[in-house]
């Protein structure tokens, strides 16, 4: 028999899937909670992670690593978690982590884009806000002649600074392939 419990069978013998509040809390158990941290992509598995004492999220200076808890089924995966700061890129989590694989194909830390959904957005809805205007470090967020704001996704790595800074929680970052 499999050590892996497929949620779904579980919810449905538990009755969860007969109500939505809970179809919606088995899908989080399953749904990853954030990015993973930037360099991590190749050291992070069930098998690395399970017995991990959480390096990387107790090195973080940041403080935007977070594990995920027991009941998911990522449990103690580190994830980023952008509700209060952005990551700087320090690759303090790579040092902390005692499986840490170099990857060979990102030389340039990159979690993905930046994504600005303009219905969710507070000055797309003609709202006064320009709470994103300063928070990118490399100057990516622009507003036009109507104080809109828009992303430039040439540069963005994902850093997450923005998304902390969006009280409509209107930022999200698109992962990359590779992320």
């Amino acid at each position: 028999m499999s050590d892996s419990i497929d949620k779904s069978r579980r919810g449905f013998f538990t009755g969860k899937l007969l109500t939505r509040e809970g179809r919606e809390e088995v899908k989080v158990q399953v749904k990853r909670l954030g990015l993973i941290p930037p360099g991590l992509r190749l050291s992070i598995s069930a098998s690395n992670c399970q017995n991990c004492a959480g390096n990387c999220e107790k090195i973080c200076p940041q403080k935007i690593i977070k594990l995920h808890p027991e009941s998911h089924d990522l449990a103690g995966q580190p994830y980023l978690d952008f509700n209060n700061n952005g990551c700087t890129f320090c690759s303090e989590c790579n040092k902390a982590c005692p499986n840490f694989t170099t990857d060979p194909l990102h030389s340039r830390p990159d979690l993905g884009n930046a994504f600005l959904d303009q219905e969710k957005c507070y000055a797309w809805l003609n709202i006064t806000c320009m709470s994103c205007m300063n928070s990118c470090p490399v100057d990516l967020i622009k507003f036009n002649k109507k104080r809109k704001p828009s992303i430039s996704l040439k540069s963005c790595n994902g850093c997450g600074f923005c998304i902390t800074n969006c009280p409509a929680s209107a930022i999200n970052i698109n992962p990359t392939a590779n992320s």
